[in-house]
């Protein structure tokens, strides 16, 4: 296990943990998480990342900017698009020209959007195919919402163990997260897909989103409903990696 610095076009470096297991080629999983979170996504990351490590993928996980142990800056989708592409094109720079992306939640957003061009297929589980009406009241308080409105940003503290003491977040920050037209988040997409809901996508709506969204996925693309697991409180974690090493093996084989 390594942990690795990797540089941004704007200047900002990504803390990551790079795996290669000693019978991998040149085929490795690229893991996104959530806004707000970090490369551990609540622990099931890096149980994931064992699995795939078990099958032959080398994997990196990293803290997106303003996230984790990575350098400062504002959280922005925009951002994030650009340090996904940089961690992609440092695994193809180690000799991982052949790469999947298991992103979460929030952290499908520059998933789809990034579409490295070394990615040939992605696993998103909660993933936002849409626009989300979002109460943000439940996230921030009227202090924040107040220092957001009148200052154009505010901090929000991060109780979690992750190093870092606080995000970042702006206005446009929340536009970004909650304001997405799906013909744009599918626009560059070209791979195919496989998109994994749990219970409380169902709730929140996410489901109903990725079928509206239906027409625009890449073909070979499919949807699979666990009605009866909620990922993000570990629960059915079993599923989950089943359909995703299932997914690999068959869109991302070992050589």
């Amino acid at each position: 296990m390594s942990e690795v610095w990797i540089g941004t076009p704007r200047g900002t470096m990504l803390s990551g943990t790079f795996v290669d297991p000693v019978d991998s080629t040149d085929a490795a999983v690229l893991f996104s998480h959530s806004v707000l979170d970090d490369r551990m996504s609540g622990l099931h990351f890096p149980r994931l990342a064992a699995i795939y490590r078990s099958m032959g993928y080398a994997t990196l996980k990293f803290d997106y900017s303003g996230h984790g142990a990575s350098g400062n800056d504002m959280i922005s989708v925009t951002h994030q698009v650009e340090d996904l592409r940089a961690a992609s094109g440092w695994l193809a720079d180690q000799g991982f020209t052949r790469q999947l992306v298991h992103a979460h939640s929030f952290g499908t957003l520059p998933a789809l959007q990034a579409a490295p061009k070394h990615v040939e297929t992605m696993v998103l589980s909660a993933a936002i195919t849409g626009p989300l009406d979002y109460d943000w009241e439940d996230v921030f308080s009227s202090a924040q919402l107040d220092e957001l409105e009148q200052v154009g940003y505010t901090t929000i503290h991060d109780d979690s163990d992750s190093p870092r003491e606080e995000f970042l977040i702006g206005r446009d920050s929340l536009k970004e997260l909650s304001l997405n037209n799906p013909e744009d988040l599918f626009r560059n997409l070209e791979v195919p897909i496989l998109l994994i809901h749990d219970s409380d996508d169902i709730q929140r709506g996410f489901l109903d989103l990725t079928k509206e969204a239906l027409p625009l996925l890449p073909e070979g693309s499919r949807i699979e409903t666990v009605s009866d697991a909620s990922f993000g409180q570990g629960q059915r974690l079993d599923i989950l990696s089943d359909l995703a090493s299932s997914w690999a093996e068959s869109h991302l084989p070992v050589r």
